[in-house]
């Protein structure tokens, strides 16, 4: 009988006060408009410790100026990245995957 082994994984949205509170209704951990020092921190401690981790963040967070965020995106492994749009800006919601997929498919 094979046992089954279970890695826990942390839950993070970080991003202004309007979307933490539903993710943190959903039991996401969260870190509310931070600015870059903040944002570093959190990032450093993840990987120091090599935390496994969901990593949602709000699209104006890129705009922080955060020396770890691209050394996270780049990196893969352990934090899983993914950008949600802001309330106040949904229609102006661009990801980075969206210039990886025209590139793909030639559009």
């Amino acid at each position: 009988m094979s046992e089954t082994v279970t890695h826990p994984v942390k839950k993070i949205f970080v991003g202004s006060h309007a979307l933490t509170d539903g993710f943190r209704l959903i039991g996401f951990e969260t870190l509310t408009e931070p600015d870059a020092g903040m944002l570093d921190e959190m990032l450093s401690r993840l990987l120091k410790e090599k935390q496994r981790a969901l990593l949602i963040i709000e699209q104006s967070v890129n705009q922080v100026g955060s020396k770890l965020l691209e050394q996270i995106r780049s990196e893969g492994g352990h934090i899983v990245l993914s950008e949600v749009p802001s309330l106040q800006d949904p229609d102006n919601f661009q990801s980075e995957l969206d210039g990886q997929l025209k590139k793909l498919t030639g559009g």
